[in-house]
């Protein structure tokens, strides 16, 4: 009974002192990064046994209760993706306290953009510090729209990215946007582009069944309290199960309105 008792103290302290790991990814953003050491229950020592960091070892001095890592000095390279491997005893995880350094941050220039023949926005920026999605904005209707998203390559070097945009009659204007951790929103400048399409009319104000658009077009449909009707692309729209009154409607670059009888 007593052997039973010590093997199952045995395996109880055992299994504490297993030694477990922490992943933790992350970017390099040019900062070095803060390490709490715990201290371990049970051998009397620190909880670290050791730090990989995209598999090159960690080694400076980790036997203390915190310590800094001099990414630099790892040499990894601005906007390279980070993946720490901790390992570690006793049941209390370490930690980088300062994790808001390897965090990507929304620092990109815009360095050239246009819109093509093919009507794909393109451009062409610098300075990314960590793979963020861009947000595309078109201004239409006297607001802006996001029309898309593109996951940006998070290095410091000039990259390229496009995306195909819808284009209306007139001057389009377009915005490409990021956000970070901070919330912190970052915006380009505007990208205008003059296209030759003719505009759109509405062809019937007052509508039975189906209101009608010159050519196929992008719309916005609202009744008179603002709320949101139908939205699409098309020539027309059917209004079977609607009830008779006005209407507006945002096509094309126009703002207007409608009558069901």
């Amino acid at each position: 009974m007593n052997f039973r008792i010590l093997l199952v103290f045995f395996l109880l302290v055992s299994n504490l002192t297993l030694s477990q790991e922490l992943i933790i990814q992350g970017v390099f953003t040019g900062s070095n990064v803060y390490v709490v050491n715990p201290f371990t229950k049970s051998d009397n020592t620190w909880s670290i046994e050791s730090i990989f960091i995209n598999d090159k070892a960690c080694t400076g001095n980790i036997k203390s209760s915190a310590f800094e890592i001099d990414l630099v000095q790892m040499g990894f390279e601005l906007g390279e993706e980070l993946q720490f491997r901790i390992k570690y005893m006793d049941s209390v995880k370490p930690s980088i306290i300062n994790q808001e350094a390897i965090q990507a941050v929304s620092s990109f220039e815009i360095k050239k953009g246009f819109v093509d023949k093919e009507q794909f926005l393109n451009w062409q920026c610098t300075h990314e510090m960590g793979s963020l999605l861009f947000h595309i904005e078109q201004y239409r209707w006297d607001k802006w729209i996001i029309i898309g998203q593109v996951k940006g390559m998070g290095t410091p070097d000039l990259n390229h990215y496009k995306i195909k945009v819808p284009i209306h009659s007139g001057v389009n204007k377009f915005r490409i946007h990021q956000i970070d951790h901070t919330d912190k929103i970052r915006y380009s400048e505007v990208i205008e582009y003059e296209s030759s399409i003719s505009p759109v009319f509405l062809v019937n104000k007052k509508v039975k069944s189906k209101l009608r658009f010159s050519t196929p077009t992008q719309f916005e449909i609202f009744d008179l309290f603002g709320n949101l009707i139908f939205d699409g692309f098309g020539k027309e729209v059917r209004f079977d199960d609607i009830s008779s009154g006005k209407y507006y409607v945002n096509f094309d670059n126009t703002i207007g309105e409608f009558t069901k009888e």
